[in-house]
């Protein structure tokens, strides 16, 4: 059987044209490998990209899930290959589609796993964040850093009025401590008025800890 010819089954099973029974029959009739119940060999069962290895079980999760030939077929353009049956179901179950994925991708983000796919994804980091943060000095921000600016809400905006006030090449750690102890650029300006001078992120979180 050629791969066109199960890939065109699989289309069909995930169109409701097909059931898994009809499909399962349809496959020993076109010579499958082996019949549905076996095992398949381990090296084969876990990868998905060519739509060749699927077992009956498999495909039949698969349309639990509601995962079809398009969706897998639209994250391999994106850039995420040899995805096993487990992760295929784990990015449609965190609502990951292709779209998603090119975004990061096309900001050099290659090599990211589904794990960590799906936590940029539960944290709400979009790529439009990661662009801004870019522009306004942070480059090279780990997929943990990313999460940690996202969850304390740090952005470009916040970053950008520390920067207009004085403080350039900030740490992600420094910026979470400031936007942590409620720091902003006006405070900043009103302490250096009040005499205030050569303040540093350590000043500026003590001065805030004793109320001044």
């Amino acid at each position: 059987m050629t791969n066109p010819e199960r890939t065109k089954i699989l289309e069909m099973v995930a169109e409701g044209s097909l059931t898994i029974e009809q499909a399962d029959q349809l496959l020993e009739r076109l010579g499958a490998q082996s019949q549905a119940s076996a095992t398949p060999r381990p090296d084969q069962s876990q990868n998905a990209s060519g739509f060749t290895t699927f077992t009956r079980e498999q495909m039949a999760a698969l349309e639990a899930y509601e995962v079809d030939a398009d969706y897998i077929r639209a994250l391999q353009e994106a850039g995420l290959r040899d995805l096993t049956v487990k992760q295929l179901i784990a990015l449609k179950n965190h609502e990951i589609d292709a779209e998603y994925v090119k975004a990061l991708m096309d900001l050099d983000l290659t090599g990211l796993t589904v794990k960590q796919l799906i936590a940029l994804k539960n944290h709400e980091v979009e790529a439009d964040d990661i662009v801004a943060l870019r522009e306004a000095g942070l480059t090279n921000l780990t997929v943990e850093q990313l999460i940690s600016l996202k969850n304390y809400e740090v952005d470009a905006d916040y970053m950008r009025a520390l920067r207009e006030a004085g403080f350039t090449d900030l740490t992600v750690k420094q910026l979470i401590a400031l936007k942590t102890y409620e720091v902003d650029a006006d405070e900043i300006r009103a302490k250096r008025v009040a005499g205030f001078t050569d303040l540093t992120v350590e000043h500026l979180i003590s001065l805030k800890e004793r109320g001044e």
